[in-house]
């Protein structure tokens, strides 16, 4: 989830208080905080109260959560190791770590450290990067996790700079390299909630004429679906990734758990390793999901691997032609899985959702705290579960909801 524009300024408590209150009004719609009926789950669909609906919410874009060699890797990692190996990495670790780790390497090209979530990547990663005379520049949109890593710095100078305001940021980096030794800029490769890519192109530019600016990228909704063999858009795209750390996802696309974090050298990597919080004091990723985990870094080095990318790219491109053509909007132009159509009002964007569940479409509402209040609406995502029928039959859905709300808007 981003974190909402609109709870910057809050204090702490005003912040929690704020959060309440717009899931408050999310459980009352009844479109969050819901659970499946019972039954096997496909990937294609989600059944809820019994209704089924076509799965237009999951993040697993590549499907790869219903991949024999997956499940086949967890099953034989439990066989081997049992469920649990509930010992801090710091004094024993399992092997799958050491295979999954070299196959990241031979993915990324960087020097790859696995975590158990790619929050608890951050917040491993950004606190042993940081010295003494560094400053922290974090975009505004930037997921919620990043926001968390970057507050809990210490004595480091954190300042949040506006969305893609790209002279704004051109400006405070040059100013601010005057005074630190490093200025780290710390953002999204996709961005969750709408779907945008990152302006890498000139960002590159920026890395390339200001020589004390280092990035941060979490690039978890990039992740195996974007760049060669999976390693995601900020590692496929930038030209020089010497002053580029970059964190991945593995339990997204992925489809098994963790997170990872690339770096540009050895020295980093193993400096975090020894240094940062949670690799030191947190317990390890179980085995099955190592397992899976392995088997998934497999499939990726693959020739087949490229295959499952380009469904997927023509799927999206499938998508924003069909919504051009039939006049529905989508809130970015960037070809991502990650698909946003405004809706006006928090209420708005909960009833638009919960009419397009009614349709038979499993899409998710885009609203506070996600979202500033004028960006509300809904998020759909984009998976190889889906079929070109369900896409037609979603983009459908889509233009009779918009037609019928404006038809309400001008009656009102």
């Amino acid at each position: 989830m981003s974190q909402s524009q609109q709870t910057q300024s809050f204090s702490p408590a005003a912040l929690v208080d704020f959060m309440e209150r717009s899931f408050q009004v999310g459980l009352g719609s009844g479109v969050i905080f819901r659970t499946a009926s019972p039954g096997d789950y496909d990937g294609a669909h989600v059944v809820i109260d019994g209704h089924s609906m076509a799965n237009f919410a999951s993040c697993s874009y590549l499907g790869l959560e219903q991949r024999a060699e997956l499940r086949e890797g967890a099953i034989d990692a439990i066989r081997r190791y049992g469920t649990q190996l509930s010992i801090s990495r710091a004094y024993l670790e399992s092997p799958l770590y050491l295979e999954l780790e070299d196959a990241l390497r031979r993915i990324t090209g960087g020097s790859v450290l696995v975590a158990t979530s790619t929050t608890a990547a951050h917040l491993s990663a950004l606190p042993v990067l940081m010295r003494d005379n560094d400053v922290v520049l974090v975009d505004k949109a930037a997921h919620a996790s990043l926001h968390t890593a970057v507050a809990l710095l210490q004595g480091t100078p954190v300042v949040t700079v506006p969305h893609r305001q790209l002279d704004v940021l051109e400006e405070k980096v040059h100013d601010l390299a005057r005074k630190h030794d490093h200025v780290w800029y710390v953002l999204d490769g996709t961005y969750s909630m709408s779907g945008e890519f990152a302006p890498f192109a000139r960002l590159g530019e920026l890395l390339a004429r200001e020589p004390k600016l280092h990035l941060y990228v979490d690039d978890a909704h990039s992740t195996s679906w974007c760049g060669r063999n999976g390693r995601g858009r900020a590692l496929d795209v930038l030209p020089d990734k010497s002053r580029v750390v970059v964190a991945l996802s593995l339990n997204k696309a992925f489809a098994a758990a963790g997170g990872a974090v690339v770096f540009p050298s050895d020295a980093l990597r193993d400096r975090a390793r020894l240094c940062g919080g949670p690799m030191v004091f947190s317990g390890p990723i179980q085995p099955p999901m190592l397992g899976a985990a392995v088997a998934s870094a497999k499939l990726h080095l693959t020739p087949e691997f490229a295959e499952l990318q380009a469904q997927l790219r023509m799927r999206i491109g499938y998508l924003h032609e069909v919504a051009r053509r039939r006049g529905v909007p989508l809130a970015t132009s960037s070809e991502t899985p990650i698909v946003n159509v405004q809706y006006p009002g928090v209420r708005g964007a909960l009833d638009f959702t919960r009419r397009l569940w009614e349709r038979g479409f499993f899409v998710s509402p885009s609203a506070p705290p996600a979202v500033p209040p004028e960006r509300c609406g809904i998020r759909m995502t984009l998976s190889l579960n889906n079929s070109l029928a369900d896409i037609d039959g979603l983009v459908e859905a889509l233009e009779a909801e918009l037609a019928a709300g404006r038809e309400l808007a001008t009656v009102a």
